[in-house]
């Protein structure tokens, strides 16, 4: 009994210990001024590494009184882009010095950051391909971010391809991650059949190389409001073409890119701010809308409410 009360005291003191040492280090950075700069063009910011849910982050900044942006904002500076479970549980009093330095120090970018960040967490829910019930090959993916491209000249890859394991055109429906409304919709000549989907929070969400003859769900249109979940389109192969429906693309698959466009100086520009979105394929691979074949008139349509994403099986990500 002794000895457990001693054993706790001590576990005790030791966590004392190092959130004294913590906030000496945070006050120490501060002082010297070696703590950080916001910038929304710098890779730390465009290529996050999360690798905690969504459930995680609201969890503990609810535990601590902290807005979800913030603490996100916050982890960014402190793990060089690094928001882990064991990173997102920063101890509350170097979370508000941290907070508090940045908030004065670059006001304007902070805010746009924390409702960056807050609008992306309300946003995503499903991963953009659903998983059949009646076939066990799925899709797989890779972190493609940067990767090199040669056509029409060198560039590097901004978007993450969700790769089908059976390469045939129109076998994979595709679904919205987010709720919003068309903002694109029709050919690129590097895209092929795309359709970009603004959310709520006012981030674009990118999906190209979609099948040949009929990419789209039927009648889609701009402006028109889709649901997470709902079937928008169906992966294939097209692009890489000014001539429009013409597949020049070997292997089928999903583009999918996030854009954030705070002004309209930012659309189809050399400013463009592309976000890596392999973390969030990541995040969404456990949950996949539930879709099924009208046999009768061919369409695809999703089997829950909306509202009722609870009651969807939780489905593993495929091997990657």
């Amino acid at each position: 009994m002794i000895n457990a009360y001693i054993k706790k005291c001590f576990t005790v003191l030791i966590l004392c210990i190092t959130a004294v040492m913590l906030s000496n280090e945070v006050r120490h950075m501060l002082e010297t001024n070696q703590l950080f700069t916001l910038n929304i063009t710098s890779d730390r910011f465009k290529q996050l590494n999360i690798t905690c849910t969504t459930e995680e982050i609201s969890t503990y900044a609810e535990s601590i009184g902290a807005d979800k942006g913030e603490l996100m904002i916050v982890c960014e500076c402190m793990f060089d882009g690094d928001i882990s479970s064991a990173n997102i549980s920063i101890n509350k009093s170097s979370f508000v010095r941290i907070r508090n330095y940045l908030k004065k120090k670059q006001p304007q970018l902070f805010n746009l950051e924390k409702n960056t960040y807050n609008g992306l967490l309300a946003d995503i829910k499903y991963f953009p391909v659903p998983r059949s019930n009646k076939r066990k090959e799925w899709v797989n993916y890779v972190n493609s971010w940067n990767y090199e491209r040669t056509y029409k000249g060198n560039r590097t890859h901004e978007g993450t391809d969700v790769m089908g394991d059976i390469n045939k055109d129109g076998i994979y429906p595709v679904v919205s991650v987010s709720d919003g409304y068309i903002s694109n919709i029709g050919w690129l000549e590097l895209g092929g059949w795309r359709i970009g989907i603004t959310s709520p929070s006012g981030i674009y969400y990118y999906y190209a190389h979609l099948r040949k003859d009929t990419p789209y769900a039927e009648g889609l249109a701009v402006g028109q409001r889709v649901q997470a979940g709902e079937v928008i389109g169906f992966m294939g192969r097209t692009g890489y073409s000014a001539q429009e429906n013409v597949n020049n693309i070997e292997t089928v698959h999903l583009h999918f890119g996030l854009q954030l466009i705070f002004d309209e100086s930012q659309k189809e520009c050399d400013s463009e701010i592309w976000i890596d979105v392999y973390p969030i394929i990541e995040l969404l691979a456990s949950h996949c809308s539930s879709v099924a074949r009208d046999p009768q008139t061919g369409r695809w349509e999703r089997l829950y409410p909306y509202c009722d994403l609870d009651a969807e099986p939780l489905r593993s990500a495929a091997a990657r």
